[in-house]
């Protein structure tokens, strides 16, 4: 009689171990995903302005400018892709609002980012916060 309660005593102990093991377990998991929570709002949103100048030699048709926000760290292509109808080849921009790059008349995109000419792709340049974006649509 006295094995048979040893043995139940014995599961019950094992059966409590395992219960335990899960409830921590279901704790952790609860404070990895409050911890996940709050690095994702310690991104911080930020803001550019965007706006265009328009050099061809027809009447130039009117871009708004706009301004964006944005997560730290987003490159130049991803906010336009999500600010504006673009279209991209490589990395860099061939077409803002239906504008596209004429080659064979010598009409390219370029842009400035703080009075600063960019020598990169749209996709390798990453904005921060207060950037002021002139796309200039002008002959080469």
């Amino acid at each position: 009689m006295k094995i048979k309660q040893i043995v139940k005593l014995s599961i019950l102990g094992l059966i409590g171990i395992g219960l335990s093991g899960c409830s921590d377990a279901a704790s952790k998991t609860t404070a990895d995903t409050s911890s996940e929570a709050a690095v994702s709002s310690n991104v911080s949103q930020q803001k550019a302005e965007i706006s265009f100048v328009n050099k061809t030699d027809a009447t130039p048709s009117e871009l708004p400018a706009k301004s964006v926000t944005f997560e730290e760290g987003a490159s130049l292509m991803d906010v336009m892709k999500e600010n504006f109808d673009l279209k991209e080849d490589n990395g860099m921009i061939t077409s803002i609002e239906g504008l596209a790059q004429d080659e064979a008349a010598g009409y390219y995109w370029t842009y400035t980012i703080n009075d600063q000419m960019i020598n990169t792709g749209a996709k390798d340049t990453v904005l921060k916060e207060n950037d002021k974006v002139v796309f200039t649509y002008e002959k080469f």
